[in-house]
C-alpha cells in the first residue's frame, strides 16, 4: 500500500482527536502475551460422521478438459507444498487496538471468512487464494497510523468493537513471533517494511512504535525516482519469499505525490507428516462446476488424517460434505480440505464457510485411517483490495477525508493503493518418515477406508492447529497442473 499527498487541501474535516481510540501521544497498547488456544481434544460431535466409504456417487473419471488458467487482480504471495507465501503493499497509516482473550483468533478468521466471500462475488467461477494473516498484518500497519472516523471504520470492519485500544497490536506481534518460533519443521517467515519519501515529516513516534509492534525495516528513498524504487521494493519481497512473489509493485505505482509504502510479506514452507509417493501419483480427470473436465496429476496416499463427515441438516449444500484435515512435519500446521459431494457444485457449499464452522470442523474431525486423492497443482493470484475492502466497511482511508494523522502533522494523506499477491505449490514432497510411505494405491473398488477424492472444486484453509490461526485461505476451481508425468489408472 502507498500513501499519497491529496491533491486538494481545502477538505473541511473534523480536527477533534478521539483520545480513546489513538495511541500516538497516549497510552501505549497493552503488553499481554498471546494466549495460546490448544484445540480441544479431538473427537465425534453430533454433527460428524464418519465411516468406511466414500461420498462419490459415480466412480473417479478419467478423461479430456482444457485448463483456463486464472489471473484474478489481487496482490499476495503464498506457496504450499508446502510453500506459502502472502504479500501486500499498502500506502501508509499508524494506530492500535487490544484484543481480549478470546476475541483474536476468532476476530481474525471471521474477517477471513467476510473477506473470502466478497472475493467470491466478484469472481464467481475463479480461484481463490490469499493470506488473510498477511492483510490482517498490513491492515494493523494501517489502523497504527489512522484516527477519528478512520481508524473506527477499520476496527469495525476487523472486528475489533469490542477489543480494548492497542490490544490488536500486541496480538498481531506476539502471534507472529510465536508462528516463526519453531522452525525445525516448518518454515515461516513474517516479514514488515515502511519505505518514507526522503525529506517527508513522519511522525517519530510512528515509526518507533511500527518497529516495536511490526518489527518492521524503515528505509527513506526517492519515489520520485520510480523505477529504482519499485526494483528496489521488488527485490526485498522477492528475498523475503524465497524468490516466490516478484513484481509486487510497479514503477506505475508510484509518482510525486507518494509519500509511504507498507509492506508484508508471509513465507511458508512445510513437508507433509505423511509425504505422498511420487511413483503413485496418477493422470486423473477432475470436473469443475460446469462438467467441463481437466486432465491434472492425482497424488496418493492411504494413512491415518483428521477426518469427518457434515451435514447442514438440509439439502441446500447437497447433503453430506467432507473435512479432511492434513497436518504438516510437526503438527502444529495442517491444510484444511472442505469437498462437497462430486455432484454438488462448490457454490453450494460455500454458503456454510463461516468462522464457526470452520471452528466447528477443527475440533470435530478426528484421526483415522483415510484414502486420500490430492491434486497436485498451483495457483497464482494478484488482487486489487480496494473494492472488496470498501464492502467490508473500510472506504474512508481510501479518499479525501481520510485521517492519518498519527503517521505525520501534515493532514493530506490517503490510501491510494492495496494489492495482494500470492502462490501457492501443492506436491508430494512431505516427511519420509511417514506411516503409509510405503501404501501402494489399492483398487478403486474396494473402499476399505474413508475416500477423500480431490477431483473436483473444493475449499481450503492453512492453518496454525494449536492456535487456530488461519494463514492461507482458498479455493481451487481450476487447477494447473505443474507437470503431468504420471501414470493413467487404467495403463497400471
Amino acid at each position: 500500500m502507498s500513501a499519497r499527498i491529496r491533491k486538494h487541501t481545502n477538505v473541511n474535516r473534523n480536527e477533534e482527536e478521539d483520545a480513546s481510540s489513538s495511541m500516538l501521544g497516549q497510552r501505549q497498547p497493552a503488553e499481554g502475551g498471546l494466549k495460546r488456544h490448544p484445540e480441544r481434544e479431538r473427537g465425534s460431535a453430533g454433527s460428524a460422521v464418519s465411516g468406511a466409504r466414500s461420498l462419490r456417487t459415480t466412480p473417479p473419471r478419467t478423461g479430456g478438459g482444457t485448463y483456463r488458467a486464472l489471473t484474478a487482480p489481487l496482490r499476495c504471495y503464498s506457496y504450499l507444498n508446502m510453500h506459502c507465501l502472502g504479500i501486500l503493499s499498502l500506502l501508509l497509516i499508524w494506530h492500535g487496538t487490544p484484543l481480549n482473550a478470546n476475541a483474536p483468533n476468532d476476530t481474525i478468521t471471521d474477517f477471513s471468512v467476510k473477506l473470502y466471500h466478497e472475493l467470491r462475488a466478484s469472481g464467481e467461477d475463479d480461484n481463490i487464494f490469499f493470506s488473510p494473516w498477511s492483510i490482517a498484518v498490513a491492515l494493523g500497519m494501517v489502523e497504527l497510523g489512522a484516527r477519528g472516523s478512520t481508524l473506527k471504520e477499520i476496527r469495525h470492519a476487523m472486528g475489533y468493537d469490542d477489543i480494548k485500544n492497542g490490544g490488536e497490536f500486541s496480538y498481531l506481534r506476539d502471534l507472529s513471533e510465536a508462528l516463526t518460533a519453531n522452525q525445525n519443521n516448518c518454515v515461516t517467515n513474517i516479514a514488515n517494511a515502511l519505505y518514507l519519501q526522503n525529506g517527508y515529516p513522519i511522525s517519530d513516534k510512528f515509526v518507533q512504535i511500527m518497529k516495536k509492534f511490526f518489527r518492521a525495516e524503515v528505509e527513506n528513498v526517492d519515489f520520485s525516482q520510480s523505477a529504482s524504487v519499485a526494483e528496489h521494493i521488488n527485490d526485498w519481497v522477492e528475498n523475503q519469499t524465497n524468490n516466490r512473489i516478484t513484481d509486487l509493485v510497479d514503477a506505475s505505482d508510484f509518482s510525486d505525490l507518494t509519500r509511504m509504502v507498507l509492506v508484508n510479506a508471509i513465507y511458508f514452507k512445510g513437508s507433509w507428516k505423511s509425504q505422498f509417493r511420487p511413483e503413485n501419483t496418477r493422470t486423473f480427470s477432475f470436473t469443475k462446476d460446469d462438467e467441463s473436465e481437466v486432465q491434472i496429476p492425482m497424488m496418493y496416499q492411504q494413512g491415518e488424517f483428521y477426518y469427518g463427515e457434515f451435514s447442514d441438516g438440509s439439502n441446500d449444500a447437497g447433503g453430506t460434505f467432507q473435512v479432511l484435515d492434513i497436518p504438516y512435519e510437526g503438527d502444529k500446521m495442517s491444510m484444511m480440505i472442505i469437498l462437497s459431494r462430486q455432484e454438488v457444485p462448490l457454490a453450494k457449499l460455500e454458503p456454510l464457510i463461516k468462522g464457526t464452522h470452520i471452528r466447528e470442523w477443527a475440533s470435530s474431525v478426528k484421526k483415522q485411517k483415510v484414502e486420500v486423492y490430492l491434486p497436485r497443482f498451483k495457483i497464482k493470484q494478484s488482487i486489487d483490495l480496494e473494492d472488496p475492502l470498501k464492502h467490508l466497511g473500510i472506504e474512508e482511508v481510501f479518499g479525501p477525508n481520510a485521517d492519518l494523522s498519527a503517521v505525520s502533522d501534515v493532514k493530506d494523506l490517503y490510501l491510494a493503493k492495496a494489492v495482494h499477491k500470492s502462490y501457492l505449490e501443492i506436491n508430494e514432497e512431505g516427511s519420509e518418515a511417514a506411516a503409509a510411505s510405503g501404501m501402494v494405491a489399492i483398487s478403486r473398488m474396494a473402499v476399505l477406508y474413508p475416500q477423500v477424492i480431490v477431483d473436483h472444486p473444493f475449499f481450503f484453509v492453512i492453518r496454525d492447529r494449536e492456535m487456530g490461526t488461519i494463514l492461507f485461505m482458498g479455493r481451487v476451481m481450476h487447477p494447473e497442473a505443474l507437470n503431468i508425468n504420471g501414470h493413467d489408472f487404467d495403463a497400471l
